[in-house]
């Protein structure tokens, strides 16, 4: 299984009377993110599944690389990619799915313990940027300390 992990893109800041789960992306989030799932296709042949946390910046960035990639299923939303999410939810999640290719949207700091989690029996300190992209390689189905990591591209290196 390949298992690719993205952070969402830059959103709007907290502002009173607007919920976390509803911040949308910035017009440059959008921008970022555009950019780089063009340049993505390089590393990346195929999606099986695209899913992403419910959070509206989070699925925005998943609309956007779903569009670049002419992925036509459906984006699957699930709560337990929600910011604070766990690695053992995730992992549960990925495996049920049939298919090799498996992108993920979702928050800081769970993608940085999700990638410590699957690659390392240990903590790994990792920096987890907006818009960045990390693939995870494992053998056969999902599981802690069992991924080899492949990449992880921050998004400005595909800057113009």
């Amino acid at each position: 299984m390949n298992l690719y992990l993205v952070r969402h893109a830059d959103a709007e800041k907290t502002q009173p009377g607007k919920r976390d789960h509803e911040r949308k992306l910035t017009i440059e989030g959008r921008k970022s993110i555009e950019y780089a799932s063009e340049r993505w296709k390089h590393f990346i042949n195929h999606l099986d599944h695209i899913c992403t946390s419910p959070y509206t910046r989070a699925v925005e960035t998943a609309e956007i690389i779903a569009e670049a990639f002419e992925y036509n299923s459906e984006i699957i939303k699930d709560k337990v990619l929600s910011a604070g999410s766990n690695t053992k939810d995730l992992v549960e999640l990925v495996n049920a799915l049939e298919g090799n290719d498996i992108l993920i949207v979702g928050h800081q700091p769970d993608l940085s313990q999700h990638l410590s989690n699957l690659i390392s029996s240990r903590s790994a300190s990792i920096e987890f940027r907006k818009t960045a992209l990390a693939k995870i390689s494992f053998n056969g189905k999902a599981s802690f300390s069992r991924g080899y990591l492949e990449y992880l591209i921050p998004a400005e290196v595909f800057s113009k």
